[in-house]
């Protein structure tokens, strides 16, 4: 029986991994249902399984209760909707702690109580050329609430507009034959090639016979239809057809997108459409992509076609190509100068950008910040109060026509849920523009790889949380899930990545419930001797090493490849005739701790003390694979620090000395040596005689640090070094190159690569 339920077991946990890394294949989904019976329904007995044959059943249980709960709350993810909801609701609290600011505008008010003033502190990544022009509910007083509003004033915003490079976008849908009003818009038009207009692409069939001059419109249409589209069947419809524009407004635009916003079920809104897919819709009954206003925007803004320069895979990405080397210039208010720029944000070799899209065509909108983020400007201040030439003191910029949170009067209510609160229509838009001219998109992180951050939290929850008391492990849970939040937000913020959240942090706390009523129910141990024992004279390391493998009290030890550290003060000897015997003691325990502190946050472990010698190596016990670097980096931090303290010694009127350090890097055996009555944690070998020498050859070379060619090798893309000499070692035929070691490359690795001394204590 146990044969069945250990395979029984491993199958479940086969198809979860299955399920994870190849969800689109055929009959995944079948398969994870009948895995997770195949586990849950054998857990129990796959358990007191593994338990017969463990040296330590309670440890080996709370690892298999972790990983249960993870395969768990796998499960909820991919089908419980509460918890997919809660991750969402998460992404909105990211953007609200992160990018959220109530100070984008503020509005100060006149002695007489009146608004006076209006101030606007845009995010730091909302971009400067995205400017909104904003019909308010000033402007609808201005015309007695007269709404729509009559077309004689975009007339007029486009006339102020023609003389200047700026791209102008309606987002008001021109969709009636008007007589006279018609005459003033196609004109205005004519005299200015750089406007744009949304339109509505309707959702039901019901209204399209009623539709006047439907075909003629859809032609002048597709002149911005997609062309270059790859769908195998992965692309998704939910618009039925496009009511494009009137002919004399359509026909004279420079682009036409539809303005679509494709709401989740609980009214938020997160995701720009950028391709609508129109089923049978073409004049051979043929599927037809088109592009949101926001798409035509961005490729008018870069120069391209967007029937020739846009590549779309469906359920992929949109990818504009072709974009001309083209340099953009501003001037900057915080350095008062003039700035050159290239037209991409990122610019690449390829002259491309690749916007990602599901397979409804919706791209994520990285929002830089809420509400107000970009500079806005009154409807009638610009058709009444600019003069042609206002426009022209900008180039290149992009101005959306809009309403703007316009209230009462008949106005039309253009505001959608956003993380944010209700925001409006023409913002979300403007934010869907400026993630994509920034570069700046989301990444969702894939199944596999949230199922493997399930996996792998709670596969480090079960490790640990059974090796701590009960106190103890409720700390390190909040400690996990305080330090897991940190990250999360971390890569939300630096990165865009986007990956389960809350899910993983309530996980954690199952976990910990369940570990805690498994330690009652098979009687926890209390008795740590290993602890009690050895951490009196050993370091902190040596004891968790122990821990995990009590086997290694006995004498002996393991190869490994280490990295290993020998520093000696120069004329010590000297300096100590002329020091009393307190004077010295308490002069070198304060070098002893401040060189030993270093060693301990670069990851070191000190080896032992030799009077005024220090013994350190990398590598071991716990397993380091960039130790030779980390022992450069802490010989570096003991230079440095060293001159600090000189200076402190020179003020107290106290000898100055110096130091010399030798580095090797190689195999040596590490592990518990001496007698079965008194050992230490220690390594010999060839690579530990060379480390030695290389510290005693610093006087001969008048130098501070010399590294062995093995550490070199190492690390000599990293390190500024001089080569020194080639000297003799015993027992090789061939001599040894020795360098000086001057400084790192990169001077921020000596913050990266520190740990504080607190934190290595407490982990």
């Amino acid at each position: 029986m146990d044969i069945i339920f250990g395979v029984t077991t491993s199958l479940g946990i086969l198809a979860h991994f299955y399920y994870a890394f190849f969800s689109e294949a055929d009959y995944s989904l079948q398969l994870l249902l009948l895995g997770a019976l195949f586990l849950y329904s054998s857990s129990y007995f796959f358990y007191k399984m593994i338990s017969k044959v463990a040296k330590n059943p309670q440890f080996v249980g709370s690892l298999w209760l972790a990983i249960l709960a993870s395969l768990v709350w796998f499960d909820l993810y991919v089908a419980f909707t509460p918890v997919s909801e809660l991750e969402e609701n998460s992404i909105s609290w990211r953007f609200n702690v992160l990018r959220n600011q109530t100070d984008a505008r503020v509005e100060k008010e006149s002695d007489k109580g009146d608004l006076e003033q209006i101030q606007l502190k845009p995010p730091e990544k909302a971009r400067r050329d995205i400017n909104i022009i904003g019909i308010t509910t000033k402007t609808l007083d201005q015309l007695g609430g007269v709404w729509p509003l009559p077309w004689k004033y975009y007339a007029k915003i486009i006339d102020k507009f023609a003389s200047s490079t700026n791209h102008l976008m309606f987002d008001v849908f021109f969709l009636d034959y008007k007589p006279g009003q018609t005459d003033e818009m196609a004109k205005a038009l004519s005299g200015n090639p750089r406007v744009m207009f949304d339109y509505p692409m309707e959702t039901s069939l019901e209204s399209k016979s009623t539709i006047i001059n439907l075909e003629k419109r859809t032609e002048i249409l597709r002149k911005f239809k997609l062309e270059n589209v790859k769908d195998e069947q992965t692309g998704l419809s939910w618009l039925k057809f496009p009511q494009s524009p009137i002919e004399p407004v359509a026909e004279k635009s420079s682009g036409l997108g539809f303005a679509n916003i494709k709401k989740d079920e609980s009214g938020l809104n997160r995701k720009m459409p950028i391709v609508a897919k129109i089923l049978g819709s073409g004049p051979g009954r043929e599927d037809e992509y088109y592009p949101s206003i926001d798409l035509v925007i961005a490729c008018n803004y870069y120069g391209v076609n967007i029937q020739k320069d846009v590549e779309v895979v469906m359920g992929e990405y949109v990818k504009i190509k072709n974009i001309p080397q083209k340099n953009i210039s501003y001037f900057d208010r915080k350095t008062l100068k003039m700035v050159t720029e290239d037209i991409m944000a990122k610019p690449n070799s390829t002259r491309e950008v690749t916007i990602p899209i599901d397979e409804y065509g919706q791209m994520e909108i990285n929002f830089p910040g809420g509400l107000y983020s970009y500079n806005t400007t009154e409807f009638f201040e610009v058709s009444e109060g600019w003069d042609n030439e206002t426009a022209t003191q900008v180039n290149n910029n992009i101005f959306l026509v809009a309403m703007f949170y316009a209230t009462g009067r008949g106005a039309a209510k253009d505001t959608h849920l956003s993380p944010f609160g209700d925001m409006s229509g023409i913002e979300h838009h403007a934010h869907a523009i400026n993630t994509i001219l920034n570069q700046d998109f989301l990444w969702d992180m894939p199944l596999a790889g949230n199922f493997l951050i399930f996996f792998s939290m709670a596969f480090i929850v079960g490790l640990i949380l059974p090796r701590m008391k009960t106190s103890w492990g409720f700390l390190f849970i909040i400690g996990i899930a305080l330090l897991y939040s940190v990250v999360t937000l971390f890569n939300f913020s630096e990165f865009n990545i986007v990956h389960v959240f809350p899910s993983v942090i309530v996980e954690q706390f199952f976990i910990f419930v369940g570990i805690i009523v498994y330690k009652i129910l098979t009687e926890e141990e209390n008795v740590k001797y290993i602890r009690t024992t050895f951490s009196k004279f050993v370091s902190k390391d040596v004891v968790d090493e122990l821990l995990k493998n009590p086997e290694n009290l006995n004498l002996g030890g393991s190869k490994k490849d280490i990295t290993i550290f020998f520093s000696d003060i120069r004329g010590f000897t000297t300096m100590s005739e002329k020091m009393g015997p307190e004077e010295l003691v308490q002069f070198l325990n304060q070098y002893l701790s401040e060189m030993t502190e270093i060693i301990i946050e670069f990851k070191g472990t000190i080896d032992k003390y030799m009077g005024d010698a220090i013994m350190a190596f990398w590598g071991a016990p716990v397993p380091l694979e960039d130790h030779a670097y980390y022992a450069c980096a802490a010989s570096i931090a003991q230079m440095r620090r060293l001159a600090v303290l000189k200076e402190e010694w020179k003020a107290r009127d106290l000898p100055v000395m110096d130091i010399g350090i030798g580095l090797n890097s190689g195999p040596a055996v590490v592990g518990n040596m001496g007698s079965s009555h008194r050992m230490d944690y220690t390594c010999m070998g060839d690579t530990i005689n060379l480390g030695s020498r290389l510290e005693g050859s610093n006087k001969e070379y008048a130098t501070n640090i010399i590294i062995s060619e093995y550490t070199y090798e190492k690390v000599k893309d990293r390190v500024i070094a001089r080569e020194l000499d080639l000297v003799k070692v015993k027992g090789k035929t061939k001599p040894v190159r020795i360098y000086e070691l001057i400084d790192l490359v990169n001077e921020e690795d000596l913050k990266l690569l520190r740990r504080p001394l607190h934190s290595v204590e407490q982990s």
